[in-house]
């Protein structure tokens, strides 16, 4: 490693420009297309990146162009068909963005396939390489705020799409446990509406239990919690709280104990957060300044050290085997809300519960 060893493309030029800059950035790729089915926002990619030539088709571009890792950022609804398409192109390694699919039967697949084929698959829940959420976990394995009974996270937009991100964190900070039931509520519009491609509904409230106890509650869409920020984490332990205020500028880590704080919690520019005050109980923790596609870029490093020595011999926070743990529970807050009961894992529907319902 050391030397541009890997052909890179990224597919979808949107949530995709971001990827495309972390991969040109990197030293062991060399990024030789990009794809979109807009023709004007593949062509400003490229050519911010120097990229000669960039495709409008995706099925060209895999025929045309000799890679070895590609990278997909499109709309969730095809995730699972371009993942197969590049699975028979035979590329080493795959960057999904998440959610990884809209049903447990594709993302399965897509995680066995890779599998058999020794093909690294990563999903894009890039949170967990995020530099305030490493410092998270490791003051909740360190014990600091005792044992974890709860976390409670709010966040905008659908459940698929969204809450597949507070799921995943949730994982994370826990350190990746079994689950053992989820319990799932949702309101359906009055009319069917669509978003990435596939059905969505207003609001979502999920509770899950993991086989060690803890539970995670979250609220989204429109039941979150009236002024708290998107994917707003706050971790509940015997002798304390830890709370990330969310995707905003440091500091967004705070902790409350039982020594003593400068901050407290008000409504800040519209977000709840702590603000300085004279009897505060939280405190600011202390996270490295990381520049805005810092994660991205450790985890396409990591990926690329996952094609160069093998999938056996490299773990990678962002593992689509992961990944799936977070899909399953996903599907399964859809499944419990089309029930009305709660679902036990592994969950037996491998359809998107939500089309069953509509």
């Amino acid at each position: 490693m050391g030397e541009k060893t890997l052909r890179a493309a990224v597919v979808g030029c949107r949530m995709g420009a971001a990827h495309a800059k972390a991969i040109a950035q990197l030293p062991d790729y060399e990024l030789v297309a990009v794809c979109d089915i807009d023709e004007g926002r593949a062509r400003e990619v490229a050519s911010e990146l120097g990229i000669a030539k960039p495709f409008t088709s995706y099925e060209e571009m895999l025929r045309k162009v000799e890679l070895d890792v590609v990278a997909i950022a499109t709309p969730t609804a095809i995730h699972a068909e371009q993942t197969f398409m590049a699975i028979d192109a035979g590329v080493k390694g795959i960057c999904c963005e998440k959610p990884m699919a809209t049903n447990l039967a594709d993302a399965r697949r897509m995680v066995s396939l890779c599998q058999e084929r020794k093909i690294a698959l990563i999903v894009n829940h890039q949170r967990r390489m995020s530099k305030e959420m490493v410092v998270a976990r490791k003051l909740i394995e360190q014990g600091v705020i005792g044992e974890v009974r709860l976390i409670r996270m709010n966040c905008g937009g659908d459940f698929l799409s969204d809450g597949t991100h507070a799921v995943d964190s949730a994982l994370w900070l826990l350190g990746d446990p079994e689950i053992d039931w989820v319990f799932g509520q949702i309101e359906l519009p009055d009319r069917p509406k669509t978003r990435y491609g596939h059905l969505v509904e207003n609001s979502s409230i999920a509770l899950f239990q993991t086989v060690n106890g803890e539970r995670v509650e979250i609220f989204c869409g429109e039941a979150r919690e009236r002024h708290r920020a998107y994917q707003d984490y706050e971790v509940i332990g015997t002798k304390g709280r830890i709370w990330r205020i969310g995707d905003q500028p440091l500091p967004n880590l705070f902790i409350q104990d039982s020594k003593s704080g400068s901050w407290d919690a008000q409504v800040v520019n519209g977000i709840l957060r702590p603000a300085p005050s004279e009897e505060g109980l939280w405190r600011p923790v202390e996270v490295e300044l990381d520049e805005a596609i810092g994660a991205m870029k450790r985890s396409y490093a990591l990926l690329a050290k996952m094609v160069l020595e093998g999938i056996e011999e490299v773990e990678h926070p962002l593992s689509a085997e992961k990944a799936l743990r977070g899909f399953e529970v996903v599907m399964a807050v859809y499944e419990s809300a089309r029930l009305h009961k709660r679902v036990n894992l592994p969950l037996q529907q491998d359809k998107f519960p939500l089309d069953l319902m509509i």
